[in-house]
């Protein structure tokens, strides 16, 4: 799409190298059924033992073990990462956003985490671009990305869920949007590699996080919770969303550009739209299906933009 940060690489190589595109496809292929599976256990965080501090503790704690060692390898050229960079990975992909998603996923539905966080993303990375440096969409990609608000917005007044918790829920998944859009430009920008970029987004994570729940100054429950659910959310959380989609989310970054990363991710909230309704048995009304159409059909001409 035309608002792409000019600074970076441009995805345009794929055409003439067709496997890059290839696997950069199929990595945003796997990152858009963990994304789902992502909005499904935010959702569920709601109804389990565990508390939101421990559910991000275990997104961040996986990766973290495993990515470590990259920061120490990678040292040099993270020294010379500019802050802002470093900052919005961090920050963006990290336990801010992912208390954001939960909060925001309690108060409303799984259909609505994906559709506000992963839907309007595409929104999120043009108005932080047009902020940032003043490049306004063309006037199709303007199109795509009003299409898509609408998409949104009818998704948020077709709910039944109590209007003061729909407003919080709401902001929290906006705010957690805008995260995940200054994480997506910062990603395209840096030039990290998957697994560098993984280990700046876990290991500071889990850094601030587990003294603040071994010291209970954060709500935990880790010790006393049953261990099929903290086997269910180490397997999507930690090893799904923390380690495995920010891999091939980084991949897919590296290989199509941000933009069209952003654009293809907005597929998330049909994907999780028709599995919240057997897996939560979260009701598929005509409105939300209305909904998800529109956002789809955003989509779509964000692609062709």
């Amino acid at each position: 799409m035309s608002y792409a940060i000019s600074s970076a690489p441009t995805p345009t190589s794929s055409v003439f190298y067709p496997r890059d595109a290839v696997f950069g496809y199929f990595a945003m292929g796997i990152t858009l059924c963990i994304w789902a599976g992502f909005a499904l256990s935010a959702r569920a965080t709601e109804s389990s033992h565990l508390e939101v501090a421990d559910v991000a503790f275990i997104r961040a704690c996986v990766p973290a073990l495993v990515l470590c060692p990259f920061l120490w390898l990678r040292r040099e050229k993270l020294r010379a990462l500019p802050l802002r960079y470093a900052a919005t990975i961090a920050i963006g992909g990290g336990a801010p956003f992912f208390a954001l998603a939960a909060i925001g996923g309690a108060l409303t539905s799984a259909t609505h985490v994906g559709a506000l966080i992963a839907g309007t993303v595409p929104v999120s990375v043009a108005l932080l671009i047009w902020a940032g440096t003043g490049r306004r969409p063309t006037f199709r990609a303007a199109c795509a990305l009003l299409t898509i608000a609408c998409g949104a917005l009818l998704l948020i007044f077709s709910s039944d869920t109590h209007v003061s918790h729909m407003a919080w829920g709401v902001v929290s998944l906006l705010m957690a949007s805008l995260a995940w859009g200054a994480y997506t430009i910062g990603l395209r920008n840096s030039g990290l590699d998957p697994l560098t970029a993984g280990a700046l987004v876990s290991v500071p994570s889990a850094a601030i996080l587990l003294p603040l729940i071994a010291t209970g100054t954060v709500p935990t429950a880790l010790v006393t919770s049953p261990v099929n659910e903290l086997i269910a959310f180490i397997l999507v959380q930690g090893v799904g969303v923390g380690l495995v989609a920010s891999l091939t989310y980084t991949t897919a970054i590296r290989l199509l550009g941000a933009d069209k990363c952003a654009a293809i991710g907005a597929a998330a909230p049909a994907l999780t739209a028709v599995l919240a309704w057997p897996v939560l048995g979260e009701a598929l009304s005509i409105p939300i299906l209305v909904a998800v159409c529109v956002i789809c059909a955003g989509i779509w001409r964000a692609n062709k933009s």
